[in-house]
C-alpha cells in the first residue's frame, strides 16, 4: 500500500464551515478538525481537473458515484503551534443609503496554523501502472492546490501544498502532461 504525506503553508487565515454555528456565530469552526480530509479531497480534485481536465485518471484517482476512490485523505494535522482562532465579520452594504444592510451581518471564525500535514493513503487494490499514474495525478493536484476552505476570493485559504517526499514515481511535467493527453 502506498502513503503519501503532504505539508501545507499557510499563507494566511482559512475558514472551513462546521454543520452548525454556535452562539454568536453565523459561520463556525470545528476546534476538533478545523480542516478535514473530505475538504482536502475537494480542493484537490479541483484542482486535478484545472490541470488534468476530464482525463480518466481524475475519476479513477478521486471516485465517482459508481466507483469510489482507491485512497483515503486524512485530516490535516497543525505543526508545532497548533491551531488558533479567531474571528471576523462582514457586513453588505446599501448602495443607495451607504449604511449597513438589515440582517446582513456574519460573524465567523477563521483558523490559522503555520504548518499542517496530511496523508492520503492507499485502500484499494491498483496494479503498478495505476498506482504510479494515480500518485503523479494526486501529486500535480496537490502541488496545483493554493486555496481551501470558503470565502477564498475573499483573500482566505491561500496555501502551497507539496509532497514530503519523493513518492518514488519520477513525477514531472512530463508525466503530467502525458495524463493530460490521455483525457483527450
Amino acid at each position: 500500500m502506498t502513503e503519501l504525506t503532504f505539508a501545507i503553508t499557510f499563507h494566511g487565515w482559512f475558514r472551513v464551515g462546521a454543520e452548525l454555528g454556535r452562539d454568536g456565530l453565523d459561520v463556525a469552526i470545528d476546534h476538533d478538525d478545523p480542516l478535514p480530509g473530505d475538504s482536502l479531497k475537494g480542493a484537490m480534485l479541483a484542482s486535478a481537473r484545472d490541470v488534468l481536465g476530464d482525463a480518466p485518471v481524475v475519476a479513477r484517482a478521486f471516485g465517482t458515484p459508481a466507483a469510489p476512490s482507491p485512497w483515503h485523505w486524512s485530516s490535516a494535522l497543525p505543526g508545532k503551534g497548533g491551531w488558533t482562532f479567531d474571528r471576523t465579520h462582514r457586513i453588505e452594504i446599501d448602495e443607495t443609503s451607504d449604511t449597513a444592510r438589515k440582517d446582513h451581518l456574519v460573524v465567523s471564525e477563521l483558523a490559522w496554523a503555520a504548518d499542517a500535514r496530511f496523508t492520503v493513503t492507499q485502500l484499494g487494490r491498483l496494479t503498478a501502472d495505476e498506482c504510479t499514474q494515480q500518485v503523479v495525478t494526486l501529486v500535480a493536484a496537490a502541488r496545483a492546490t493554493h486555496h481551501l476552505g470558503g470565502w477564498r476570493r475573499r483573500g482566505l485559504g491561500w496555501v502551497g501544498i507539496a509532497p514530503t517526499t519523493d513518492p518514488g514515481t519520477g513525477v514531472d511535467l512530463a508525466a503530467v502532461l502525458e495524463l493530460r493527453g490521455a483525457g483527450r
